[in-house]
Order: C-alpha cells, then sequence, then structure tokens
C-alpha cells in the first residue's frame, strides 16, 4: 500500500491538546516511491528539487517554490520525487480547520479550482515563498513544550497562515469575490458533508437534507460554483476511492463495490467503466504493468507550473 504522508510525519506530531488537530509537514521521504496526500487540508511548499504530484485527472511538476494546497475531497500522490527533494508544510485536520474562522475565507478562493478539477498549485516568487516558509517553520516542535497556552498559540498561528494563503491565491484570483457568500457556505458545507458520506449516501436528497435546504436548490448552488452536477462530485470521489483501492489494496471488485455503496458488482462495475474507461479488473491489471515500469525522476526541463494563475494550469 502506499503509505500516507501523515503516517511518515507521525514521529513529528506535537504533544499537547491541539497536537492531533496539525501535523507539520517535513522531512526525507525519498525512500518511499510514491506518498499519498489524502482526508485533510495540506498546505505543501516545495524547498528545493522535483517531484510529480499526481490527482485523478492531472499531474503536476512541483519545483522549488511551487505551492500545493489540498483539500479534503482531493487525493493526491507525491511520485518520481528526485534524491534532492525536499518541502516544508502543515497538514489540518477538517474538524479543526472548520473551528477556525479564518478559513472561510481561504476555502472561498479554493472554490474556484474545486469546480474546474484542478487541485491548486502555483508557484511563488522568492519573496512570497521565503516569508511562506517562515510561517511554517513556527510550527516547530517547540511549539509543543509550552503547553499552558499552547492551543491558544497553535489557533492564532494557524489562523496566521490561513489569511496569508488566502492573499497570496487572492493576488491570483483575481476575479474571486474576497466576501465568503451564502451559496460558497453552502457548497462548503456540503463538500465537507461528501467526504464524510460519500461511501454510502449516493442521493442529493440526503445532503440537502443534512444542509435544511431542498435538492432543487442545492443543484443549483453547486452547478453555479462548480459548473457541475451534485451527481458529478459524489461520482469523482468514488471514483477516486475505487481507483485508490484498485491500486494500493488486494481487495476483490466484490469487496470494493459493496464498501463504496454500490448494490452490487454489476452496478458498480458499469459506474467504473463509464468513468474510468475500462472495467475494474483491467484497471488493476494496467496499474500492475505500469508499476514494473521503472521511472527515472523529474527532469529539470519537463512540464512547468505557470506562476500566473491557477486558472491557467495547463493539464499535464
Amino acid at each position: 500500500m502506499i503509505p500516507h504522508l501523515t503516517d511518515l510525519m507521525s514521529g513529528r506530531r506535537p504533544d499537547g491538546a491541539a497536537g492531533k488537530n496539525y501535523i507539520r509537514l517535513e522531512g526525507d521521504i525519498s525512500a518511499h516511491p510514491e506518498v499519498l496526500l489524502e482526508q485533510g487540508f495540506f498546505f505543501l511548499l516545495v524547498v528545493r528539487g522535483a517531484a510529480r504530484a499526481e490527482d485523478v485527472y492531472r499531474s503536476y511538476v512541483l519545483k522549488a517554490q511551487t505551492l500545493l494546497v489540498l483539500t479534503p475531497s482531493v487525493q493526491v500522490v507525491l511520485k518520481e520525487m528526485s534524491a534532492d527533494f525536499a518541502f516544508t508544510g502543515l497538514y489540518l485536520r477538517p474538524a479543526y480547520f472548520d473551528s477556525l474562522p479564518d478559513g472561510q475565507a481561504l476555502y472561498n478562493q479554493l472554490a474556484v479550482t474545486l469546480g474546474s478539477r484542478r487541485t491548486p498549485v502555483c508557484r511563488l516568487d522568492a519573496a512570497a515563498s521565503a516569508y511562506l516558509q517562515n510561517t511554517l517553520s513556527l510550527f516547530a516542535p517547540r511549539l509543543a513544550d509550552m503547553p499552558l497556552y499552547h492551543a491558544g498559540m497553535v489557533r492564532h498561528l494557524c489562523s496566521f497562515l490561513l489569511l496569508q494563503l488566502t492573499e497570496l491565491l487572492c493576488g491570483i484570483n483575481h476575479d474571486t469575490p474576497v466576501y465568503v457568500s451564502r451559496t460558497n457556505e453552502i457548497f462548503r458545507q456540503f463538500k465537507k458533508l461528501l467526504v464524510q458520506h460519500y461511501k454510502q449516501q449516493h442521493a442529493i436528497s440526503f445532503y440537502a437534507a443534512q444542509l435544511h435546504i431542498s435538492s432543487t436548490y442545492l443543484s443549483r448552488v453547486v452547478k453555479q460554483i462548480t459548473g457541475r452536477t451534485v451527481g458529478d462530485h459524489i461520482a469523482e470521489l468514488l471514483c477516486a476511492e475505487a481507483r485508490r483501492m484498485l491500486e494500493s489494496t488486494d481487495r476483490d471488485v466484490k469487496e470494493i463495490a459493496v464498501a463504496l455503496g454500490f448494490s452490487d458488482q454489476s452496478v458498480f462495475g458499469k459506474f467504473f467503466v463509464r468513468k474510468a474507461g475500462l472495467s475494474p479488473l483491467k484497471f488493476r491489471m494496467r496499474r500492475e504493468l505500469e508499476k514494473e515500469v521503472s521511472v527515472s525522476p523529474v527532469a529539470a526541463d519537463e512540464e512547468k507550473v505557470p506562476s500566473v494563475g491557477l486558472h491557467q494550469l495547463e493539464k499535464k
């Protein structure tokens, strides 16, 4: 199985009341060909070297001064890491992020990419990268040695970081409003519910009921913000999890179908073919063959992540 980044960093998790709410991301992961990032808010800044970040739809080359931001509904695999690849960053537990008042403004900016099936990846200039690196350094292990006001210090540091990131994204997403509208808040709550329940709840009526709004209104909000339907968002998470289970576990197709809430293997198979273009078994076989092929580290002259704006990132 592909190791999770937070598991590799678990030894760096600080003690204290807020210890489980965040994990500082820093260290050498070059011993692992692939590393998984999922089910949380990740803020990753590449310090040196290169790697490739791959989600369900695209892959992005990460180089020095590149910022990668992930929400709980997005799953990314880091691979093809160069020998000198180094990063710094922070993981926030979703429930803790939601408790931070300054998280809403950041999520409002991230909604731009969530609707266009693009992972927020952008190149920072040297000054912005250095300043962000300094902020992330404040989440040092030394912070755990301050138990008296630890929780309050962490909350203030997180708020500062989130506002700093929001400021950076506002400079890129020129057309995105700074304020948090009611529709954006509904969409944020919908995505939060979706991450928690998508494996067993595939109907829009469930999510509308949880939000105390009509299915029609929820459909309109999601379509307005992302250009896609509620069903598209549900299917996206189901397909991503199905691909992960087929690739990194030995569970048979029937077990995976049950785990993802499908009535039977046949229904799941038809869904997967429609979304992935081939059957679950053929997908698993293809991925196993791909793993047997040796892959060299990312070359210096390969694809680049533009620094001009998130909306201009091109599919690699």
